[in-house]
């Protein structure tokens, strides 16, 4: 028989609200909860995620649209200004009309698809667009983006765009869990030789941490995962309207 689990709140932070458009008033909040899980006799502080909609005196939990759609499922958080850092503009002016921020997993096909053609966007239109670049490397489906995703940040580092577009490329298994293979891939593919002992520096371990934590602010499960002047595009190809026409 299952143990009931009783989970009283600590602490409640909004990470983010705002009105959603055509519900007349109905406003989204993304919240961050502290609480202590009993399970038995253990207790353990966890922080969990709560989406929770109002308008007036109401509350709900779940808000549908006329599709029958629940806002909760298709409402991401609004990115928070200060993710908007030079530490992860990747290309573009950062006093461009448009910022873009996209999560992304060199092994995922879709980013394998999109991510490179986004970079290329924007690097042709500096003046319209800001991309700034986190990692979500989906370890257990590939594991080999572990490795690849270190030497992005190595590359990134460097200025080397080229390169670090490579690794989208890479000629290895996505679920190849030997570090020492994936780096000669990266050998192959680049002619550059990177050595374990970089990729595993306290500098790329904290700048992992940093990506993790904001993925984690966002509510991001997937890649890849594109923001659009602080709000989540889930078609993904919405900033192509923007772009000059030809």
């Amino acid at each position: 028989m299952a143990k009931k689990m009783d989970a009283p709140v600590t602490k409640i932070e909004t990470i983010s609200s705002y009105t959603i458009k055509n519900t007349h008033g109905w406003k989204v909040y993304f919240l961050s909860l502290d609480v202590n899980m009993k399970l038995g006799k253990v207790t353990r502080n966890r922080t969990i995620n709560q989406v929770a909609f109002t308008k007036g005196n109401k509350i709900s939990f779940s808000l549908r649209d006329k599709a029958g759609k629940d806002y909760k499922n298709i409402l991401k958080p609004k990115v928070p200004i200060e993710a908007y850092n030079d530490e992860h503009l990747l290309v573009g002016n950062k006093d461009a009309k448009h910022k873009l921020l996209v999560f992304s997993d060199p092994f995922c096909p879709y980013c394998q698809e999109i991510v490179p053609k986004l970079i290329d966007d924007v690097k042709a239109n500096p003046k319209i667009f800001a991309l700034y670049y986190y990692h979500l490397p989906l370890l257990r489906i590939h594991p080999a983006s572990d490795t690849a995703t270190r030497a992005m940040l190595i590359f990134q580092k460097r200025g080397d765009l080229k390169h670090l577009k490579d690794m989208y490329h890479l000629l290895v298994n996505p679920r190849e869990i030997n570090a020492d293979v994936v780096l000669k891939a990266i050998k192959d593919k680049t002619g550059i030789k990177i050595k374990r002992v970089d990729i595993y520096s306290d500098e790329i371990n904290n700048r992992l941490k940093r990506d993790k934590k904001l993925k984690k602010r966002l509510m991001l499960t997937g890649t890849p995962t594109i923001f659009l002047d602080g709000l989540w595009d889930a078609t993904r190809f919405k900033y192509k309207t923007f772009l000059p026409k030809k």
